[in-house]
């Protein structure tokens, strides 16, 4: 597996990007190996870089031929612990998640009109960008997963509400069962 952490290509030369390897399915090679159950902490950061929060999260991942389900668990052991499942599927190697209403958010709320879409970047990079209405306020959020080993992987998520940035949450994960 490529390092995440070395760049393995030069601004000045195109040819040095990554490719994405796909299997069979035209799912990219990267998001397979996202299948696992993860276990880790969120920190919720302010946009003066205060701990806004702080939880343990769990997300499980599968993947059937080019069917995606993702179950998360978050405020884990906490009265206001929430699970809710996301159900994608691939598209031209872009995984697809469609407009839903049964999305919790990491401090447990329940959002609406969820949709989003990521892709795979290079076999250890992949972005995801996303949208839902909480409250009444449109959000949107960038992500960056990024698989560090076979083990361990770290998201970044910025979020946005009516088009200003609010803050950016950090999550170091472990995969527990593969």
């Amino acid at each position: 597996m490529p390092s995440p952490t070395q760049a393995d290509f030069f601004p000045d030369r195109l040819d040095g990007i990554p490719e994405v390897s796909l299997d069979d399915h035209g799912v990219p090679l990267v998001f397979r190996r996202h299948c696992a159950r993860w276990e880790g902490t969120a920190r919720r950061i302010s946009r003066e870089g205060q701990c806004i929060d702080t939880d343990r999260v769990r997300v499980e991942i599968s993947i059937d031929g080019a069917r995606y389900v993702q179950t998360n668990t978050v405020r884990i052991g906490s009265e206001s612990e929430r699970v809710s499942s996301y159900h994608g599927h691939f598209i031209e190697g872009k995984l697809v998640f469609p407009l839903t209403d049964e999305v919790y958010t990491l401090a447990g709320e329940k959002a609406r009109a969820f949709s989003g879409v990521a892709w795979a970047v290079s076999d250890s990079l992949i972005l995801y960008n996303g949208n839902r209405t909480l409250n009444g306020v449109a959000t949107h959020y960038n992500e960056v997963i990024t698989l560090i080993s076979e083990r361990e992987r770290v998201r970044t998520t910025q979020l946005f509400e009516n088009g200003i940035y609010r803050h950016v949450t950090m999550i170091d994960e472990e995969a527990l069962l593969r």
